[in-house]
């Protein structure tokens, strides 16, 4: 097998500041990592629980087809047939769940908690409603894209006063932050910078977080519209 020249370059340590954190429950460590033998279902596990977090769905899923697009999760677990099998351990060890809805053909996973249960459930008796909130694909990438790239793949044009206000808040929030006001935004058909700009602005005084607090904000997409509408 080929050699991975990235697996043979020293990691440049954590960044102290504005650093990104992945929430991992207690019991992975306590009573599921010493039953884990297989390194593909190890790395697996920890990009869902990486993946999960940076999700925006109300019920937060994973699709075989989106799992597949990302070249970086195929290349750690060997290929897509390796992905399968890990999957298939995952499942096997009660790590995670799977249900096809009625609407597909192909498979939902969930990671084994309440929602993923009471998810499985829902699908099982026939009352799964996908809600389609068009969530961007999510991959791992080494070289993050820049508020310049996020801005015209998601927003538009760049004209020379947004690149001024662009770089402004380039340097006031971290591009994780940007990233997810952008996911947000999308999902409620909002293309408005100042929109991101508010959510961002909230993030900042009420503090990010605070997961609850977050998300209750991000389907309350009213406050934001009020609080950017003040700013035309």
């Amino acid at each position: 097998m080929p050699t991975n020249p990235e697996t043979n370059t020293p990691f440049g340590g954590f960044q102290t500041e504005q650093l990104a954190l992945v929430r991992i429950p207690e019991s992975f460590f306590t009573e599921l990592l010493p039953r884990i033998q297989s390194l593909p279902q190890l790395r697996l596990l920890l990009y869902l629980f990486w993946h999960h977090e940076q999700q925006d769905r109300e019920v937060r899923l994973f699709k075989l087809s989106e799992l597949q697009s990302d070249p970086t999760l195929i290349q750690m677990v060997q290929n897509e047939e390796g992905l399968r099998k890990a999957l298939v351990g995952l499942e096997k060890k009660g790590v995670i769940l799977k249900a096809t809805p009625q609407t597909s053909d192909k498979p939902y996973y969930f990671i084994n908690s309440p929602q993923g249960r009471a998810a499985v459930n829902a699908i099982q008796q026939g009352t799964w409603q996908d809600s389609g909130d068009g969530q961007i694909l999510i991959q791992l990438t080494r070289e993050r894209p820049n508020i310049f790239k996020l801005y015209e793949k998601n927003i538009g044009a760049i004209t020379p006063i947004m690149a001024e206000i662009l770089k402004e808040d380039e340097q006031t929030y971290p591009i994780d932050w940007i990233e997810e006001a952008i996911r947000i935004a999308l999902t409620h058909n909002v293309r408005n910078w100042k929109y991101i700009q508010a959510i961002l602005d909230r993030w900042q005084k009420e503090g990010r977080g605070d997961e609850q607090n977050r998300r209750d904000h991000s389907q309350d997409p009213q406050s934001y519209r009020e609080s950017w509408l003040r700013k035309e």
